[in-house]
């Protein structure tokens, strides 16, 4: 039998961590206003199309609970998966240790920043095909699903380029991360902010995971009585 993985540091709003750590929130504007912004023109007139026609009534019901079964069981494994992953045992155990006398920060937080930008492209190319893979099945599922599966391939297309953008300005704020331990303790800053990227990246995971965690719930939601 194999081995039960080790369970995982419960994950953190990304937005509050941020807020612990002195990053203001953005202004808060009305969803509606956030996405005109955002989407294209084409874009537009594809989330028009999809509200403009009426889904379909018809609800295949082991489709339905195929869908429902595979889905859980696909998020689980990838949560595990992806959140072993951010668990570098070499980074962990040279972190735990002084830091070398006469290296300049930069060299010593380049293995973490490359740690970093890794574990990003593997959750963002991971959870894509997920969340590609879930759509038809919900599709196949009933009329409703179908047209949320719609919306949320035209909504992943539209924000895909603010996501990277956002969450690629965490690699900064690390940065400024390391430099205030270093500052504080230029032997032993390495473990603190081991900390601080493991805090990063579970709750990246968990803001990544809420497009895929809202269909499944809308699966749940619309499933036969």
């Amino acid at each position: 039998m194999p081995a039960t993985p080790p369970p995982q540091p419960a994950s953190e709003p990304l937005a509050r961590l941020l807020l612990q750590w002195g990053v203001a929130p953005p202004p808060s504007l009305p969803v509606a206003e956030r996405l005109g912004g955002w989407l294209g023109w084409a874009d537009a007139i594809g989330l028009s199309q999809v509200l403009a026609t009426a889904p379909a009534t018809a609800c295949n019901d082991a489709a339905h609970r195929e869908a429902q079964d595979w889905a859980g069981a696909a998020l689980e494994r990838l949560q595990v998966e992806l959140a072993a992953a951010f668990d570098d045992a070499l980074l962990a155990r040279e972190s735990a240790e002084a830091a070398p006398d006469g290296v300049p920060l930069a060299d010593l937080l380049a293995p973490y920043r490359l740690h970093h930008a890794q574990q990003q492209r593997g959750m963002a190319a991971r959870i894509a095909t997920l969340r590609e893979r879930l759509r038809p099945r919900l599709a196949e599922s009933s009329g409703a699903l179908a047209r949320l599966a719609q919306l949320d391939a035209l909504f992943e297309r539209a924000i895909v380029a603010q996501e990277r953008a956002l969450l690629g300005s965490l690699t900064a704020l690390l940065t400024r991360r390391a430099q205030a331990h270093h500052a504080a303790d230029p032997r032993r800053w390495r473990v603190r902010f081991w900390a601080d990227l493991q805090r990063v990246l579970r709750a990246e995971l968990d803001l990544r995971l809420q497009p895929v965690q809202g269909l499944i719930e809308a699966l749940h939601d619309d499933a036969p009585r």
